[in-house]
């Protein structure tokens, strides 16, 4: 849950929204997780990947000045997003149905690990947790292979945008009833929304669908290529006819492409070498001439550095405080009239303390005194 709801409202950010994050004295953990920003004295790289389009308002909300400060931000807001964990919202006096009350078109998000409620509500969510419980980790592998992670948290990114999705449509409801609602996600059912193919096969027909093992990864001259099997009858017999190689496709146990897939292992040894010798744009070239799927394989710079990324316009210069303007991953939705972008970067914590308070009606000496009270922390 360290990335869902802060992402979701990054989103909502780069879509226009006015959004306002609590932090706490502290600092969000994100700030803490980035070992070499820590080593280096700079802002973390994740919070900054994360931190843009957010007015930054730091609150003790164990300090009865600083709650009350939020109970009027409340009051005039839209939307509340929060990811503690079940239940301490309550505990706080700030569960929906006490501020529903103050204000009754408030759209009240949350996002959890494995639900609100239920036997695992009380386990700590996070994203490599959510892909071993919800059997996303034994995808694609055999009986006595190890599980295997994705790094990248696909699961807490899928969390956010699903989050995003439901305060929407939770926003554009509203306009007709004028009320809000609660709207919440769970790290848990996203990880099993994402291999819905593969629950239809197991529900279906007690099948294990294997995306992996259409797939081949060869070795070229000077890095690697991705051959995909998939949506061709004979992509063995186009490998062959692209290489120059003997179409070994005739073969009985060949012949078909789910013997080609069965026989991977008999595909990679006949076309192996043969690839080595060539870089991995001849390759790309000769297979793709033939109409096979394939791809170059990248390190995350090569990819950054691709022409169809700027031409994407997928990377956004954001100033992060110490490291001056750096390319950060931006909303991957365009919008023809309206274009997201970058309007508020990083900042330190509490940076926007006085800006936002002014903004909602606190007077300058209101501010002052919240501030010897402790309530920023």
């Amino acid at each position: 849950m360290v990335m869902q709801v802060p992402l979701a409202c990054q989103v909502l950010g780069d879509l226009g929204a006015d959004v306002i994050k609590i932090e706490r004295p502290q600092g969000d953990i994100t700030r803490g997780l980035d070992f070499e920003a820590t080593r280096v004295g700079g802002m973390s790289s994740y919070y900054a990947a994360m931190g843009r389009n957010k007015r930054l308002l730091s609150l003790d909300l164990k300090n009865p000045v600083a709650k009350e400060i939020l109970l009027r931000l409340v009051d005039k807001a839209d939307v509340l997003l929060h990811n503690f964990r079940p239940g301490v919202m309550e505990r706080l006096g700030l569960g929906y149905a006490e501020l529903s009350a103050r204000n009754p078109g408030l759209v009240y998000a949350a996002g959890f690990g494995f639900g609100e409620t239920g036997p695992l509500a009380d386990r700590p969510g996070q994203d490599m947790l959510a892909q071993a419980f919800s059997g996303m980790a034994r995808g694609g592998l055999e009986e006595n292979d190890p599980p295997h992670l994705t790094n990248s948290p696909i699961v807490d990114y899928g969390a956010a945008m699903s989050l995003v999705q439901g305060v929407l449509a939770a926003l554009i409801e509203r306009q007709t009833s004028g009320r809000g609602q609660v709207v919440s996600t769970c790290l848990y059912d996203v990880a099993l929304a994402m291999q819905l193919c593969e629950i239809a096969s197991e529900s279906i027909y007690g099948t294990k669908t294997n995306w992996i093992k259409q797939s081949i990864f060869f070795k070229t001259f000077d890095g690697w290529v991705s051959v995909v099997m998939l949506f061709r009858d004979n992509p063995l017999g186009l490998m062959c006819n692209a290489l120059g190689l003997p179409d070994i496709s005739m073969r009985p146990e060949l012949s078909t492409l789910s013997g080609q897939v069965e026989h991977l292992s008999v595909v990679k040894a006949h076309c192996e070498d043969a690839i080595a010798a060539l870089t991995t744009e001849e390759v790309v070239r000769k297979l793709s001439e033939v109409d096979l799927l394939c791809m170059p394989v990248n390190e995350i710079a090569d990819a950054i550095a691709q022409e169809q990324t700027a031409h994407n316009g997928i990377m956004w210069d954001v100033e992060v405080p110490g490291r001056g303007t750096v390319p950060l991953v931006g909303l991957p939705v365009r919008l023809s009239r309206t274009p997201p972008g970058v309007r508020i970067h990083p900042a330190p914590i509490g940076a926007a303390n006085d800006e936002v308070l002014s903004s909602f009606g606190f007077s300058v000496e209101a501010i002052a005194e919240a501030r010897g009270k402790k309530a920023f922390g």
